[in-house]
């Protein structure tokens, strides 16, 4: 039976932690470094264009993935829903990962099969005009905004040093294929990728 004494303890308390934590790093993060080269030989994930990452940045920053997940479970309803499920090999390159935990609004990982992208620019301009009994608010100044792409190679150059295959080329190519987009068009582009490079993937 533990003392009153041995409860309290904070040497005890400390060596706990550092032994559950040390423990959690082994069993969770380990395997998955160990086999990341097989995880990539088998991946389907195709890194986004310039213009995509563009658009990923300007989902994040309005809080889509708030309302959104991007994470089908391997559970019938879901997959009935909103179709294939979500595979280990499916985010390696996503940085960070927008899984999500809350559904405010559906599903987005099969998005981009769905729609065309004048549904899109409709949907985010004025969601009722597409969906009556949605409750997503408008962003129709997103289709002002215009993106400068001054930052868009740094940007690249940080997700090629975590393991993106960007190449050099693609990188210097990047501000220009950005600049005089505005960030509507740009989320619309990133919102038309996902799920198109496992569309050939139809297991259930």
């Amino acid at each position: 039976m533990l003392s009153k004494d041995f409860t309290q303890s904070l040497v005890i308390l400390i060596v706990a932690t550092v032994l559950v934590a040390s423990f959690s790093i082994v069993v969770l993060i380990v395997p998955n470094l160990v086999r990341t080269d097989e995880i990539r030989l088998r991946s389907m994930a195709i890194p986004l264009t310039a213009v995509q990452v563009a658009g990923r940045d300007v989902y994040i920053s309005e809080g889509c993935h708030v309302c959104h997940t991007q994470m089908v479970r391997n559970i019938d309803p879901e997959v009935k829903r909103d179709g294939r499920a979500n595979k280990e090999a499916d985010d390696i390159y996503e940085y960070p990962n927008l899984w999500g935990s809350k559904r405010t609004g559906p599903d987005l990982t099969n998005l981009g099969r769905k729609y065309s992208d004048q549904w899109q620019r409709i949907h985010l301009m004025n969601p009722r005009q597409v969906v009556p009994t949605s409750l997503m608010p408008a962003y129709p100044w997103l289709f002002e905004q215009v993106l400068s792409g001054d930052d868009i190679e740094d940007k690249m150059r940080a997700l090629q040093t975590l393991g993106v295959p960007y190449t050099d080329n693609e990188i210097d190519k990047a501000r220009l294929a950005v600049k005089g987009m505005t960030k509507g068009e740009a989320l619309v582009q990133y919102l038309q990728s996902l799920g198109q490079d496992t569309a050939g993937d139809q297991e259930r």
